[in-house]
């Protein structure tokens, strides 16, 4: 094909000004990567990341939902890889009253062993099921007010009740 002058003199200027060009680039690179750094950063010491470490115990959670609904099994599985065991933790599952029924809204727990997986389910009713909101898993401890972890499960939508409800 045939060179017009606007592709001749764009070349040209990218001739004259490619170290510029190449630095602001480069600069616009790190710019990017270090926001996303400290993003991530703050995301994982705010708790809301799917795993967390502390005190050297990294926890990792892992949420699944069963049912088709209205009545579904929420299972919740915790493994600490860590090197240090956690004590005196509790799981608390935040929700919107007026959609979802959880049952047990709080579990307490004793302690996560490294290595090990930790089980535990809860029950979720869809109180309306025309409502589809994420239920949100915290883990706490006792007398600190930011979580040690924090992940969020979307529901799925609810099938109507077949008793007519």
């Amino acid at each position: 094909p045939k060179k017009t002058r606007l592709y001749v003199d764009q070349t040209q200027r990218e001739r004259e000004q490619a170290v510029s060009m190449h630095r602001k680039f480069q600069r616009d690179l790190c710019r990017l990567r270090l926001e996303t750094a400290r993003s991530y950063v703050k995301m994982i010491t705010d708790g809301h990341g799917p795993s967390t470490y502390m005190s050297g115990a990294n926890i990792r959670v892992n949420a699944q939902v069963a049912g088709l609904g209205p009545k579904f099994k929420l299972k919740v599985q915790i493994r600490n890889s860590g090197s240090r065991s956690m004590s005196d933790l509790s799981l608390t599952f935040l929700h919107s009253h007026s959609v979802y029924a959880v049952t047990p809204s709080h579990v307490p727990m004793q302690v996560l062993l490294p290595g090990l997986l930790y089980t535990y389910e809860a029950d979720v009713v869809a109180v309306d099921p025309t409502g589809q909101e994420p239920i949100r898993i915290v883990m706490l401890r006792p007398h600190s007010a930011r979580p040690v972890l924090s992940a969020s499960v979307d529901m799925p939508a609810s099938l109507p009740d077949e008793d007519g409800a």
